[in-house]
């Protein structure tokens, strides 16, 4: 006989206990109030001595009592089930519970810590200026209700010449001037190539500029004449606008180059241009034959001899000396010792005819003379040269055409041109012996940056932090210390940003030379914390302000350390993480902190530890309050005490490092695994221990890597800014620790853990019984979305932080899986299901990500061991519709 349907359920009580492991809560209740009134009524009605007992309705006393004791009951076992929670680290939902269940093992949470900030500080005056240890800031963190105390960490120097300034790539070596240029890039004024020097040359548009070819075959010990290689002919360009940037006169022409030369050209400004007298002489004149009384015609000498004196003959030539150059006007201004150039057609012994040539002279002296060339007569200018046209001794008997030769008058000194700068693009190319990047200024200015660190802030946000290498030679060898200059800088590691990015005509990169670098925590005047007592074993004292500063100090155990000094009749007394081992006279003590924050110092026993003398306010601290500074600065920070040379500071990028106390949730990881490394660094769970114990770290992994055949411990860590600046003190951090409590056999990489957001589009039918907002929360929280408020590790479900690790992926049907468990949802149907992609470099706020167009739905999405898959809850579209009718689940 089934009794199912015709028996009555007997009652179970009291209920069984037992737990399956792995449960987020524990079930410790033997009943309810429903069960407790229900098993007490029932044994009501078995005993026969209350057999006549049958009212059972509460306006009876005795049915009230035992109504009443089922709620005193309820209640008690309400709360014997909350209090059998807290006993254990997984279930705890108190911090007192965790604190005290993890203290069992020796571990203590660990409490807030100073975050970390760079300061550029912008001086002024002439001289340097000197910024104190312990010089603070006070600046306000976006996210903070209260402003933050910084203060630097040692002395340091701010010099005005590095309040901002920028670095420039190498430029290539001299580059050969070729056809087709329209500029040309000052070199040297009468070899000279000083900025002064340079910039001394007023160059105005219209002005004529002569580029000479190489004077050397036609100068003095010029060798014999390679007909093979002729002298180029000289160019004039015309000055269209002039160009200065850094120490480079670039002049810009109008039209293009036609004749290729050298790296290096000599020229000059000119400014009037003469032709030798007698160039515009007829081409025959006539002479009269005094014998036949009749006029011949004969053709005109044009060609003058320029190795020696020239006999004319008669009246039709003027005799003139080897060193004089008659001009075709009559001009008294030519100053003496300016030069002339002059340019034309010659020819000499082995010449094989008429060859361009092109000779610089200065002028000895000037006078006035009335010439005969040919045809022509009249008055002219006569220079007198310091040298013959060709002083080349090697070329014999030569002559020019007067016709073809032209004079111009030079009006600067002599310039030297080169093609306009060039430089590589790219990367800076990866080296051994550091990063080569240019400095403009004085050489005290770069002298003064060698060993020095700067920041590289880019126009993009994006910043780096670089030092200027010791090996670092400045040459200043023939170059004035007066005048700024280009030095070469050596940097320790290759910059993030590309060459391009420093360009000399608009770089994009801005330096800070003043960097202090501060960590939180404001410095209090001594205090008198009490009066000893040396009657009483473990007396503590309470620090009058919180929170108490510590620092992370990666080679400590604990690696938090307190920003704190405490003196007992003025002898210090030395901080112990623990009594054990510290003898009767041993001058130690503790910190603790409680639940809201307090800072508390306790003394030993007398056994353990040194008992506090007696005395009267014998008792004296110096301490630092402020911890979890983290984040941008949401205005100028300004200083704490008066620097009469300090303008103005400013936080570059966001403070890091701060934290604030360890979470129940990262205390119930750590703490088993610190107990079984005993605070040793061994395997790869013992690292991933201790990074999840750095403040600001929500996920880390670590793995056994060996890309070059070199093995390494590779930390992948997912920090809550995600900014470089944090995962390098991660990497700072665990480095240290791994040289003190570690084997520190194989170096560490920590990289940069990035989310992997996901978009999900879903619909759900559900049991019009329930609320649809109900239902859409459910979904949420089953699937671990997370919005404005933060990826917190309290967030559970199926994209939470807490259920996610580095690399895996996520198949579609497990949504389905999840949602389909979700009481009153009848069925599900994914529509799409794919990766966001998070452009370069990785975007980090999900609400700045582009959502596609047309979304798919892809069965499986996989990761990278650096990517953690994630859900923001705008990436999830939910779409619901009342159904009493289960449809069958799309897959």
């Amino acid at each position: 006989m089934s009794c199912v349907h015709d028996c009555k359920t007997p009652p179970v009580f009291p209920l069984r206990i037992d737990n399956r492991r792995g449960l987020p809560a524990i079930q410790y209740r033997i009943g309810d109030y429903g069960s407790f009134r229900e098993h007490m009524l029932d044994r009501l009605d078995k005993s026969r001595t209350l057999a006549d007992w049958t009212h059972r309705g509460s306006d009876d006393p005795g049915i009230s009592l035992i109504e009443g004791t089922a709620i005193v009951a309820d209640i008690l076992s309400f709360y014997q089930t909350l209090y059998a929670n807290e006993t254990l680290i997984r279930t705890a939902r108190w911090r007192e519970s965790v604190n005290r269940l993890v203290q069992l093992s020796g571990y203590r949470m660990a409490p807030g810590v100073a975050g970390e900030a760079t300061f550029a500080l912008t001086v002024q005056g002439e001289d340097a200026a000197t910024i104190p240890k312990g010089f603070g800031f006070k600046v306000e963190l976006e996210g903070r209700d209260e402003a933050v105390v910084f203060e630097t960490t040692r002395t340091a120097t701010a010099y005005p010449a590095q309040n901002e300034f920028h670095l420039y790539r190498p430029r290539k070596g001299l580059q050969p001037v070729t056809t087709g240029l329209t500029a040309l890039e000052m070199h040297a004024v009468d070899g000279d190539q000083d900025v002064a020097s340079l910039a001394s040359i007023a160059f105005r548009p219209g002005d004529r500029i002569l580029l000479l070819p190489d004077l050397t075959p036609f100068a003095s010990g010029g060798g014999s004449y390679d007909a093979s290689h002729p002298q180029a002919r000289p160019e004039i360009v015309i000055v269209k606008r002039v160009e200065r940037v850094l120490n480079r006169i670039i002049v810009h022409f109008e039209g293009a180059l036609t004749i290729p030369r050298d790296a290096i050209v000599e020229a000059y400004v000119i400014d009037r241009s003469f032709r030798h007298f007698g160039h515009n002489a007829p081409a025959r004149i006539g002479r009269l034959n005094e014998a036949t009384g009749f006029m011949t015609m004969e053709a005109t000498d044009f060609e003058r001899r320029i190795y020696g004196t020239d006999f004319g003959d008669g009246e039709f030539y003027s005799t003139l000396p080897m060193l004089e150059l008659p001009l075709d006007q009559d001009v008294d201004d030519v100053a003496v010792g300016s030069k002339l150039i002059c340019h034309g057609l010659a020819e000499f012994d082995g010449s094989g005819g008429s060859v361009p040539f092109t000779v610089v002279r200065s002028i000895e002296a000037l006078r006035s003379d009335t010439l005969v060339w040919g045809g022509v007569s009249g008055a002219c200018a006569v220079v007198s040269m310091d040298a013959r046209m060709i002083a080349n001794l090697a070329i014999l008997n030569e002559k020019a055409d007067i016709r073809r030769l032209q004079i111009h008058e030079a009006v600067s000194p002599t310039l030297q041109f080169r093609a306009p700068s060039d430089w590589h693009s790219g990367p800076f190319p990866v080296t051994e012996s550091g990063y080569e990047i240019h400095y403009y200024g004085l050489l005290g200015d770069a002298a003064r940056l060698v060993g020095r660190e700067l920041m590289l802030a880019g126009d993009d946000g994006r910043m780096q932090t670089v030092k200027v290498l010791e090996e670092t030679t400045l040459d200043a060898s023939g170059r004035d210390p007066a005048q700024p200059w280009l030095w070469p800088l050596m940097f320790d590691q290759q910059p993030i940003f590309e060459r391009d990015w420093f360009k000399e005509e608009a770089p994009r990169v801005t330096v800070h030379g003043n960097l202090v670098h501060a960590d939180q925590g404001e410095t209090q005047k001594p205090t008198v914390l009490g009066s000893g007592d040396g009657r009483r074993k473990f007396q503590t004292l309470s620090l009058p302000k919180h929170p108490l500063t510590y620092r992370l100090l990666s080679e400590a155990t604990p690696p938090q350390v307190p920003a704190l000094e405490v003196h007992v009749d003025g002898v210090r007394w030395r901080r112990v993480d623990t009594f054990f081992n510290a003898g009767p006279s041993d001058r130690v003590y503790v910190v603790r902190e409680d639940e809201e924050g307090n800072s508390y110092i306790q003394c030993g026993d007398g056994i353990n530890g040194a008992v506090f003398p007696s005395g009267r306010h014998n008792i004296e601290v110096v301490f630092r309050k402020g911890v979890g500074g983290r984040g941008e600065a949401a205005g100028k920070p300004k200083p704490t005490g008066k620097l009469k040379p300090l303008k103005e500071a400013v936080m570059l990028g966001p403070a890091v490092g701060g934290g604030d106390p360890e979470t129940m949730q990262s205390a119930r990881e750590a703490a088993p695994a610190r107990m079984q490394s005993l605070g040793r660094l061994v395997g790869l769970a013992d690292y991933e221990a201790e990074t999840l114990a750095l403040p600001g770290v929500l996920k880390a992994r670590a793995d056994w890597v060996a890309p070059t055949g070199t093995p390494r411990i590779r930390l992948t860590v997912l920090s809550e800014s995600g900014d470089p600046a944090e995962v390098n003190k991660v990497r700072q951090s665990l480095q240290a620790a791994n040289r003190c409590r570690g084997a520190s056999r194989h170096p560490i990489q920590v990289i940069n853990g990035v989310r992997k957001f996901v978009l999900v589009d879903l619909s759900a039918g559900f049991d019009p019984d329930y609320r649809s907002e109900d239902i859409r929360a459910a979904i949420l929280g089953t699937l671990g979305a997370w919005g404005a408020e933060g990826d917190s590790p309290g967030i559970t479900g199926l994209f939470a932080l807490a259920e996610r690790r580095f690399g895996q992926g996520a198949h579609v049907s497990q949504i389905l899986a999840a949602v389909q468990n979700i009481e009153g949802v009848n069925w599900v149907r994914v529509d799409a299901f794919l990766p966001l992609p998070l452009g370069s470099p990785p975007e980090t706020d999900p609400s700045e990500l582009t959502l596609p167009a047309s979304p798919v739905r892809e069965a499986r999405i996989d990761c990278s061991s650096a990517e953690l898959l994630s859900l923001y809850q705008e990436h999830l579209v939910i779409n619901l519709s009342a159904d009493t009718l289960a449809e069958a689940c799309d897959p």
